[in-house]
């Protein structure tokens, strides 16, 4: 079995919590979107 490295234990996946965190804000944007135009229309409770 190969040893591993020092490396693989730092690893750190910046690239993929960046994409999560635009998926996150791109959510956050369409609900707040979505949701001003339903108080605007006088849709909610």
């Amino acid at each position: 079995m190969a040893k591993k490295d020092k490396d693989d234990e730092d690893f750190r996946p910046t690239g993929t919590i960046a994409v999560l965190a635009i998926f996150v804000v791109t959510l956050i944007a369409i609900w707040a979107t979505i949701y001003m135009i339903l108080v605007g229309r006088g849709g909610t409770l």
